[in-house]
């Protein structure tokens, strides 16, 4: 019986890290540089904070206030248009 409960431990432990650890990379990744716009096109853009790319409900503004100016987060095409969410 002693035999077993070490190994199986040791399996615990590590599903365990393995889990976690992909859950941290999977938060990490979305954040993104949120800008805000200075022209309607959202070609002249001002880099502000961090926002997420997951649709959490509110969106990303400066100071993460809800009186703060809206960011938002580059395109392909390097144009600021795209919302960002807050982090």
């Amino acid at each position: 019986m002693k035999k077993l409960i070490v190994p199986m431990l040791v399996i615990v432990a590590a599903a365990t890290s393995a889990f976690s650890t992909d859950a941290s990379a999977k938060r990490g990744s979305s954040l993104v540089p949120g800008y805000i716009p200075n022209n309607p096109q959202g070609t002249d853009c001002t880099q502000k904070n961090d926002c997420s790319t997951v649709n959490n409900g509110p969106v990303c503004r400066v100071g993460q206030v809800d009186e703060g100016a809206q960011l938002f987060i580059m395109d392909a095409n390097d144009e600021c248009i795209l919302t960002g969410y807050k982090p």
